[in-house]
């Protein structure tokens, strides 16, 4: 038990001298790394800044497959918990610690949590290593300086927003945290933590502009700009503040041109990864890394199929979609068959139908029959939800849709193969968005932070009842617990959420 009780300080510890990975992708450690060695060149720097990406897909224990530690950031909790935790999802597995998330029954237990709310934080120790570090590394060219220093600050910026939106309050770290007793510290009001956010997502909207560090999984100077848009509609709907819901606006406005739609049918194919409205993803690759570094969407999502009449591989089926997330399409939305499927056709012309629809988004059935392990990139930032910020602010600030609220939901629905919105009314238009919000991004890990951020305890109860009858929201779950174990580690000085 101690080593699971002391995992955050040693493993924000090992963030700040973690081997970066070359190309984002190479595997072996090439030696090792102390502070007395190290963050002394230029190639220190690029490989702290590096070592960030690294954290995105993989962890400290990436060998380890089958411990609680397996996986970086987004190597599933960061989107499977938000759609079970909704009227999207439900899991297959008997595993009280997915099943008390698709019940809305989630406690300070939860081993999952602890393992997001961990990732979140040796992501952000090793951006405050690069932070702190690399200002005083001597560099020829202050842009590629200050260009590892804008990746580092994104980085932050982006897993602070997402500390807030499923945490609320949490411990502030702008330093790297090099023992247990420096990870001690109390909560700090989301008031506190978004000025850093802002100004660090400001940083690299001006900085990030280093041409041979971006795009491929690097984020873009406009990649902060559709973050901080998401950002201020965040924090416009929460506050009720329409200065930050014009913000909003302008920053969707600022991003929308550069990063064009293309089809929705092929935006998930893997030959379109880094192109069109793909704004910043995560950038997983298993045939580089023998299957260490790829991503679990089609593990988790696909079900299990016959693999000797071409299912895929070690597809299991953990998450299936609810019949109301299928049925929510409209008629002649091209988005649900690409989205979902409930049968498969076998190559021997069988056909197999499901218990439930699943999430077949990911799968490139042509580029990877097989499944199991992905090359698919994780969609973080993408053009349709700038539209959809901009539909929902404006809707918000005027209390009824504008024409360019209209024309912004309407340029979503066109590429999906509909028709105009027929919301005219401020609660229809709302409901409009946020459906859209849903049909969209299903399987991506928005929805429950959908609904928290535009429904009512009431509201929310009712459209997950509908999809799930007999599961009942409270309000506690507007927020998820604080890690019990982590409370453990800070000797009280960590407070609960209320409800947990």
């Amino acid at each position: 038990m101690k080593k699971i009780y002391i995992y955050l300080a040693a493993a924000m510890l090992s963030a700040s001298v973690l081997p970066a990975c070359s190309d984002f992708l190479d595997e072996e450690a090439k030696g090792s790394m102390t502070e007395k060695n190290y963050y002394k060149t230029e190639s220190d720097a690029i490989n702290a800044t590096d070592a960030i990406y690294s954290l995105l897909i993989s962890d400290y224990d990436q060998y380890n497959l089958w411990d609680d530690n397996f996986g970086g950031l987004f190597y599933n909790d960061f989107w499977e918990l938000p759609e079970l935790m909704s009227d999207n999802m439900v899991s297959k597995q008997s595993s009280p610690e997915f099943q008390s998330v698709a019940k809305f029954q989630i406690d300070a237990y939860n081993s999952r949590v602890s393992c997001l709310w961990r990732d979140l934080y040796m992501t952000i120790n090793a951006c405050n290593t690069v932070i702190t570090k690399v200002p005083n590394i001597p560099f020829t060219d202050e842009t590629k300086k200050n260009q590892l220093i804008a990746e580092a600050k994104f980085f932050r910026g982006l897993c602070y927003f997402e500390l807030t939106r499923f945490f609320g309050d949490v411990p502030l770290h702008t330093s790297p945290t090099t023992s247990v007793e420096g990870a001690r510290i109390p909560r700090t009001p989301i008031a506190e933590i978004y000025p850093v956010i802002l100004e660090d997502l400001d940083f690299a909207e001006k900085n990030l502009k280093y041409t041979d560090r971006l795009g491929g999984g690097r984020p873009y100077a406009l990649s902060a700009s559709a973050l901080l848009a998401k950002v201020y509609v965040t924090l416009g709907q929460k506050e009720k503040n329409n200065d930050y819901l014009q913000k909003a606006v302008q920053k969707a406005d600022a991003v929308i041109p550069a990063f064009p739609m293309g089809s929705f049918e092929d935006l998930f194919k893997l030959e379109n990864r880094f192109k069109g409205e793909r704004i910043w993803e995560v950038n997983f690759s298993s045939s580089l890394s023998q299957g260490w570094k790829g991503n679990q969407f089609l593990v988790r999502l696909l079900p299990k199929m016959n693999t000797d009449k071409g299912g895929p591989n070690n597809a299991q089926g953990y998450d299936a979609a609810t019949d109301n997330l299928y049925n929510a399409y409209e008629s002649g939305d091209i988005r649900r068959n690409v989205s979902l499927f409930k049968s498969f056709t076998y190559t021997d012309g069988s056909i197999e139908n499901f218990d439930a629809p699943y999430v077949c988004k990911y799968w490139d059935r042509v580029a990877e029959p097989k499944g199991n392990e992905s090359n698919a990139t994780y969609p973080y930032l993408r053009t349709s939800e700038m539209y959809l910020i901009k539909a929902e602010a404006l809707n918000e600030i005027n209390r009824a849709p504008t024409q360019a609220a209209k024309d912004a939901i309407n340029a979503v629905r066109h590429r999906a193969g509909l028709g105009d919105t027929p919301a005219t009314s401020y609660a229809d238009f709302k409901k409009a968005v946020l459906n859209e919000y849903r049909v969209e991004f299903a399987g991506e890990g928005h929805r429950w932070h959908d609904l928290v951020r535009m429904c009512t305890l009431e509201e929310m109860t009712q459209l997950v009842a509908a999809a799930k009858p007999g599961v009942a929201p409270r309000q506690a779950n507007y927020l998820f617990p604080i890690p019990n174990r982590d409370r453990n580690v800070s000797n009280g000085v960590l407070s609960q959420n209320e409800g947990y």
